[in-house]
This record gives structure tokens, sequence and C-alpha cells, in this order.
């Protein structure tokens, strides 16, 4: 793991390595960066991404580190705070000058220098409020000194009261005529006070895109920036972009947020009241060219729009130009190529020229207001050096009559023929291409219905454009990054000095990139991200649209009840599954495929499967979907040995979430994902049902154990059976149900801290369940018939078995060992070679991983396997044909119903595992309280089981061998 993931930013750190980003460039120059493989060999990468938009001129100009150095060499006083300073004084008097040669503007503008984009923003809005306020100050004590003449007119006797006035709202119901005028004045002066309380507003547009302060971001519309903290301040409402040329829209928006003052007049002898709005609307905030919203650029008319709206209602309008400035889209600010002015601007990015950190914000001078010099300033603004680079840049851009913009224009048009071309080729892939200059935004196709899981899982999570990003970085040496709240566009700035050379590069690299998406070749964005020591296996790209099958279900069956959605949250039973996931994967090998699962923790969620309609026979049915997690059982495994869980139960937790905003009344959890969340019961999400399946699972597993010893010809009463994984929930019901049935068991623990006294706690359950069917009364079987022949149960029914419940199993245990020296029917052992002793076995440990091998078992033995992964190693039956192995825990559905067949790990058509099956089973029923929640019950089991049969769920026909 590297320092910047351990100190910087853990989470992002982790994504980088997870989608093949994590490299250090150690240097960079013009459109190239360079960094070292995993041999220590230097790559060159062309930069595509432009530092976000810093880079109109490149890495490292060399006229700007040269005069950069001058600048260092000459020990420029950098920190020169409460004195004229002269560099920021000229380098804001070149930016007024191009910004008015650019509108026509007839005043100069102001500036207030910042560090970064962000904070011209949060300039701009502070300077913004500080002119509102003003105006509703002046406008509160205009109204105030208006009341108090009319006041005074009525006293004298000048004036009187116009009837209409206590008819006014506001006034009406707080005031009548008999109350005089310092009634009416003071129902006004309620009404006013209420209105002058009203919280600014600003309007910004839908997709957005304006910081990650506190107050930029409240106009940041991605709601995963914003929402965190909408609660500190700024009230703001997004307009959508495409109806800025509906006129009607921002009528309404003024008349939705116009808030009224009561003023008083004298006109004729009489007092009236007229209404003044009130300013509310601080400034609307705009991009000419939205970066992070997915490259959406407005039109002239929509800008024209906005400015009359402006206009109109008294408001500023702030023009971010932050990304869209400085040359980027082929002018020195992108709202001049649509004739829009602003009476603010904000500057920031490429007027650092890649090597200042520096920002503007520029405010026509008639609107400065002089008391923000002092209320809003900061230590490392106006710095000399920052705003020498910054005039620098200037001077460089409008050289040659701005020979620069003329490049961008150029460059960007040249460009955007290519990326047509591409569009043209692959409209199946490439949805749009859009954006001005160099400042381009390539939209690709949602692949939400992609028949790859790795295309669809991407496109669910929003990460699919950094997994295409990874693979164009590792595999092209090309540097290009989704926009951040549009992960299917991706944004391309490159500097003004992009050749054709490196136009026709970036064409290749698309090309191979718009192949694959095509044909769902998904083994080339996927090995990126894996060890990348491992060799890729193959370069060709092949079509793999058909290598999974189209999900069709067969003709619905009738349904005369119900219909209820539920989910189940899965997980990975081995990396390897991924081959049958993504079939494009299959020539990636079990070490590739778990470094990618490994490296993929840090974006687990993966796009739900599509719902396969379950029908019981008694009419209801379900919709039961899939909501996997990509986590492998190893990391399961690794989560509960270091106890590490509340990560893995927050994603657990994420899925059962999004279940239920889907529709979804019952979430079921399988595999670890139960383990993890201690049986539910760590997850607290109101208004869903959630099982983890056990009990189902143990009533299925002793189906399935009878029928292989039926049909071995083994007599029940006669056998010893072996538990592994005794300490665990399920085997221990399970233990309890065989008791009944069975004269010895035998109960295999892990060998961990804690096992011993885990097993001994099985053993103590078995006995209280023992004595409670002797109490009960009738035919007694198994155990329980040899424990009623003990003396020590004699004497129980003969007086009173110990007060406390739970004491019970532990004096039976207690007096076993004390009169026979050991426990004669239940065998504890932390070694799996006691598995030997029993012709029946059930596998049951949440291992990880296989450990049971040929060697455990006792010739012709019966093996049901209930774990997943499974306990027995994939080989047994080569090992030991002669032992009975099957897969419990598997049940058919009632219609022949099948998952996905990309779902199925161990399943066969028409099949699903119990755990799943009692979540079908809930949703059919109607359950809606949580069922195998917590540790579950010998009378759950059998009551689950009745409710299956009834509804047609039934123990699939056991499987001999494994298989995937």
């Amino acid at each position: 793991m590297s320092q910047f993931t351990d100190y910087v930013q853990p989470r992002m750190g982790r994504v980088f390595t997870a989608l093949g980003l994590d490299v250090e460039y150690e240097r960079a120059e013009g459109n190239t960066m360079y960094h070292r493989d995993e041999r220590g060999e230097l790559v060159p990468v062309l930069d595509l991404m432009g530092g976000y938009g810093s880079l109109i001129l490149g890495h490292n100009h060399p006229e700007l580190v040269a005069h950069a150095k001058a600048l260092l060499d000459g020990n420029r006083a950098v920190h020169a705070q409460f004195s004229l300073r002269e560099e920021a004084g000229r380098l804001g008097a070149a930016l007024s000058d191009v910004v008015r040669r650019e509108t026509s503007a007839k005043e100069p503008y102001v500036a207030t220098f910042g560090n970064s984009g962000a904070e011209a923003v949060e300039a701009a809005v502070k300077h913004a409020e500080l002119v509102r306020v003003r105006r509703v100050t002046e406008l509160a004590d205009e109204v105030a000194a208006h009341a108090e003449e009319a006041r005074q007119a009525v006293r004298r006797g000048e004036a009187r009261i116009d009837a209409d006035a206590f008819q006014q709202p506001g006034v009406r119901g707080r005031a009548t005529p008999a109350d005089g005028i310092d009634g009416l004045l003071a129902a006004v002066g309620a009404h006013n006070t209420a209105a002058l309380a009203t919280r600014p507003l600003f309007l910004a547009l839908e997709r957005s895109f304006h910081g990650k302060l506190v107050g930029s971001v409240q106009l940041t519309y991605n709601a995963g920036f914003r929402a965190p903290f909408q609660n500190l301040g700024t009230r703001v409402r997004f307009v959508p972009m495409d109806e800025l040329g509906r006129p009607e829209t921002l009528e309404r928006i003024a008349e939705d947020e116009r808030v009224t003052l009561l003023d008083t007049e004298v006109v004729d002898d009489r007092v009236r009241l007229v209404e003044r709005d009130l300013p509310v609307v601080t400034a609307f905030l705009l991009e000419p060219v939205q970066g992070e919203g997915g490259i959406h650029a407005l039109t002239t008319e929509q800008g024209r729009a906005v400015r009359l709206f402006c206009n109109r209602v008294g408001t500023a309008l702030i023009i971010d130009e932050v990304q869209s400035g400085m040359g980027r889209c082929g002018a020195f600010l992108a709202s001049s190529l649509i004739g829009l002015r602003g009476d603010y601007y904000t500057l920031s990015k490429s007027l650092g020229g890649g090597l200042a950190k520096i920002s503007a914000m520029l405010v026509r001078k008639s609107l400065y207001q002089g008391e923000f010099d002092l209320i809003h300033s900061s230590t490392f603004a106006m710095d000399d050096f920052s705003s020498s680079v910054a005039r620098k840049v200037v001077e460089m851009l409008e050289a040659d009559d701005g020979r620069v913009y003329r490049q961008v224009t150029e460059r960007g048009e040249r460009l955007t023929r290519m990326l047509e071309d591409l569009r043209a080729q692959y409209p199946d892939v490439i949805e749009e291409v859009r954006g001005k200059g160099l400042f381009i935004g390539l939209q690709l196709r949602d692949q939400g219905e992609a028949r790859s899981m790795v295309l669809r899982g991407g496109a669910y999570t929003g990460a699919l454009g950094y997994l295409l990003s990874g693979y164009l970085l590792r595999e092209e040496r090309i540097r290009i990054a989704p926009t951040g709240s549009a992960g299917n566009v991706l944004r391309i700035q490159p500097s003004a000095y992009l050749t054709d050379e490196e136009i026709e590069r970036l064409r290749g690299a698309l090309e191979r990139l718009c192949r694959i998406l095509r044909y769902e070749d998904t083994l080339h964005l996927v090995h990126p991200a894996t060890d990348r020591t491992i060799p890729k296996p193959r370069t060709e790209i092949r079509d793999f649209r058909g290598a999974v099958a189209p999900y069709e279900q067969g003709e619905p069956r009738p349904v005369s009840g119900p219909v209820r959605k539920v989910a189940f949250v899965n997980h990975l039973i081995t990396p390897a599954h991924l081959r049958q996931v993504d079939p494009a994967l299959a020539d990636l090998g079990d070490t590739a495929l778990r470094s990618f699962v490994l490296g993929m923790e840090p974006v687990k969620q993966a796009a739900p499967y599509p719902a396969v309609r379950i029908t019981s026979p008694l009419g209801s049915a379900v919709d039961f979907a899939l909501y996997p997690l990509m986590v492998g059982s190893e990391q399961m495994g690794r989560y509960l040995a270091s106890g590490d869980v509340t990560g893995i139960r927050a994603d657990v937790e994420e899925r059962v979430r999004a279940a239920r905003e889907d529709g979804c009344e019952v979430a079921g959890l399988g595999m670890y994902t139960s383990i993890v969340t201690n049986n539910c019961t760590s997850l607290k999400v109101p208004g869903i049902a959630l099982t983890s399946g056990n009990a189902l699972t143990v009533a299925m597993g002793v189906q399935a154990m009878e029928r292989g010893a039926h049909d071995r010809g083994f007599t029940l009463a006669d056998s010893t059976l072996a538990v592994v994984g005794a300490a665990g929930n399920i085997a221990s019901v399970y233990s309890q149900l065989f008791a009944e049935r069975l004269r010895r068991i035998v109960l295999v623990g892990s060998g961990r801290d804690g096992s011993v006294r885990r097993l001994r706690n099985t053993v103590h359950g078995i006995y209280r369940e023992c004595w409670s069917r002797i109490a009960e009364g009738g035919e007694l079987t198994g155990i329980p018939a040899r424990l009623a022949e003990e003396p020590l149960i004699t004497k129980w029914l003969a007086e009173e078995p110990p007060a406390e419940e739970t004491e019970r199993g532990r004096a039976i245990a207690q007096y076993l060992e004390e009169r026979y020296g050991e426990d004669p029917f239940l065998t504890i052992s932390q070694s799996t070679d006691a598995v030997r002793e029993a012709q029946l076995v059930l596998a049951a440990s949440n291992s990880p991983e296989p450990f049971l091998t040929g060697e455990h078992f006792a010739p012709d033995a019966v093996v049901c396997d209930i774990a997943v992964p499974n306990n027995a190693v994939p080989e047994l039956t080569e090992q030991r044909p002669d032992l009975a192995y099957m897969l419990g825990g598997i049940v058919a559905t009632p219609g022949g119903e099948s998952l996905h067949p990309s779902a199925r790990a161990f399943l066969e058509a028409g099949q699903l595992f119990a755990c799943m099956a009692e979540t079908a089973l809930m949703g059919l029923a109607g359950l809606d309280r949580h069922y195998s929640y917590g540790n579950i019950t010998r009378r759950q089991v059998i009551d689950i089981a009745a409710l299956a049969d009834a509804h047609g769920l039934r123990l699939a026909d056991y499987k001999s061998a494994h298989s995937v």
C-alpha cells in the first residue's frame, strides 16, 4: 500500500489501485507524463486530461518555467501582506482589459484573488450577498421612514387611512379600522419583519459544479457531493438547462420566490399600502460549459434567457469560467462565444499555467463594495509569484492577436471530426460528441443492459468510466478521465498544442475500446486491474456477445394471489466463478481473477440480476432478484478472522437498502453475508423483512441426509453422525433434530480459540432439546429414548428438573460424564480425523477454503455438504468414488423456475440454495417479519419445512459431484 493511500486518501487510493489507475508520475512536459511500470521502466503517457482543464499550455511550458525561475532567482517577495501588491494589480488590470475586450463592456472589473476555483466562487457568492444585504437594508430603512411619515400625517389630521388598507394580505386579520394608524403599522411591521427573515436564494443549473467548499458545494448539483452538507447553509434552487428557453420556467421561479414588503405612502390625503419586492435571489450561477456534469454547453438562446431574467428581477449573474475559460473553448471567456455578459466572473485552473495555484473573482466596478477588501481576504492570495505567472499566462494567450485561441478552435474542430467519425463507425457504443474547443465530452451508451456483468456492474456503480480510463492508461498509455457526475462521459481536455499524430493515436485507442465494448470482451478491461506482473493471456479482441445466453423465462404460470418483490444478497463463492459470470474472463487464470476481486474491495456493489418470477401452487408469486457483492469467500473469512466487519456490514446494508428502494419487501442474506451480520441482527434497515435462510437450510439438509442414508441402505438408528462445524447455529440445530433419530453424534470443531466452549454449548443445547422431547411425553427414539432410561431423567420426571431451563442441558452433560467417564452419546473433537468414525457426515463449517479430502471419511459414507463454499475439496468424488457425496440445502422451485445462467454457481436449472428458497418462501407466504434472524430454533425449522412443502419448494435431486 502506498503512503498516499495510508496517509492522504485511504479510500481513493484503494479505488485507484482497483481500477488500474495507481501510478506515480515522475515528470511531465508538453502533453506527455512519465511513470514507472512494475519493472521500473519509464513509461510515457499521452495526457488528455490536462489537469482537469488546468493545462491549456501543457505541462511545464518552457516559457513559463523560465519566467518562474527568474522570479525565484530574483528572490521576489512572495509574502508581502499589508502592502501595495502591484503584481496583483497588474494582473487585475490585464484580466479586466481582456474581459472588456471580449464582452465589449464599458466599465472595468475589480479582481479578488484566491487559490482555487471554489474559493473564487465563494468570493463571488459572498460579494453578491453583500450587495443584496445592502439593498435589503436600504429598502427596509426607506419603508420604515415612510411608515413614520404616515403615522405623523394621521396624527396631525393631514391624512386618513384608506379603507382598503386593512384588507391587504399581511394586514387582514391582524388589524381593524378600530385599531387606527398604530394598529395598522404594527400589522405592517409584523408582516415586514417576517419577510425580512427570508433566507436568500441562489439559482444554479442542474448538472452544475461550482466546487466542494462549504458554500460552493451547496451550488453543486451532484447530491453525492452536496447532500451530506445540505444543512450547513445556502438555499439553492436548481434549474434544468433544457428549460431555460421556456419563458414560463423562469417566470414561475420568479413568482414562486417572490417576497414583498408592505410600504406606506400618503397620496391625496390618504394613507395607502403598496407592495415592494424584496430582493431574495442573490445571484444566478452558471457554467458556459458544464464540466463535471457531462460537458454540456450553454446555447446563445439559453444564455440570453438567463441574462434577461437577472435584469428583470434585479439579481446578479455569476459566470463560472473556472474550467471553460482561459482559452479552453477558443476564447478567453467561453461565455463571450455566445454573447453572454456577467456581473461576476470566476477564473482559475489554466490561469496558473500549470505552475501556480491561483484564482480570480471579477466583479463590475460599479457593483464592488469597498468593505469587501477587509471582510474577505487570504494569506496566500495576491502573492507576487502566482500573480506574475498568471499575468504571463494572460500575455501568452493574448499574444499575436489571440493565436492560442485560434489554435484551440482549429485543434478542437480536428479532434471533434475524428470523434464524430468514430461515432459513425460505432453508433452502438458512442452516443454523442459534444463540447467547445478543447473541452470535449465523449458520451458512451449506457451499458446497463449489457450481458457482461463487468459492464453492467460498472454502469450500475458509476465506475465504468474509471475502469475504461484504467484500460486506456495501462494498455494504450493515454490519460483520460470520466466526468465526475456522468460516469459514461469521457472528458478530453488536451493542451492547445495537441498534434495530428496524437489525435490519430487517440483514434486508434478509442477504436479498440469501442470494439471491446461492442463485443463485451472485458478481459482487456479487467486485466489492468489485476496483478500486472501476470502477462495478459491474449491480445486479440473477441466477440462475446453470444457467450451469455439471453435470460428467457418460460411461459408464466397463472397468478391468482399477490406478487411480491424479494431480494437475495450474495457474493462470489470463489474468484474463479467470474468465468461463469462473465465468459470473456475465461482466459484469465485463478491468480489474476483473485487479484482482481481482492482489488475491487472498495467498490463491491454489482448490478442486480434480472428477477425470476417464482409462482406458488397456492396462487401467489414473487419476483426474485439477486443483489450481488463483488467479494469472495476468502475476503469474507478474513473479515471474520480479524474482527473487522464494520465495513462489510455497511456494504451488506447498502445492498439491502438498494433492494428496499427497488420495492422489495424481503431481503435474504446468503453465504457469508449472513455470518458477517450475525445472522442479520447487525442490520438496521426499517421497512423490509430479513432472513438468513438458515431454517430452511437445516430442514433441507436433514431431508438430504435422510435420502442419502436411505439410498445407501443405512439404518439411521444404528448410525453415527459426524457434524463438521458443529459450533455454528445451523449445525447445532441440525444436531438437535438428528439426535431424535440417532444413537451417537460426533461434534467436530475448528480448533480455533473458544471452539471447545462453543462445542460444549452445542452439547448443552442438544440435551436441552432432548429433555423437552422427553418431558412432552409420547414415543421416543434416538438419544432421547436412551436418556429416558437414565436415573437422573427418571428423577426429574418424578420430581422437578432444574428451575433454569438453560442449566438443564449442562446438568445432563455433566451427569453423563460423571457416570460413564465420558459422554456416550455426544463426542466432542477438535480433529477432522474423528469424521472417520461416522457413516453419516454433515459438513457445515464456514471455512473460506475446502479442507475435507478423501482420507477423512469412512468407507461408503454418506456426506452432505451444506457449506458454501463447500468444505469438501472439488476432487473428492475422484479420490473416493465409494462415497455418496451430495450438496445439501438445494431446493427445486415449484415450476422449474431458474436463476440467470451466469448466477447459478453450483446450481442447475430449476434450483435454488435453501437460503434463497426461504427468501422466496417469505414472499410467497406473505411473511412481513424477520424469520431466520439471529439464532434459529428447532421449531422454526419444522414450521418452515411445512410451509415450503405447501408452496411447492422441495428438496432437489441431490448432486453426487461438484459442478460449476
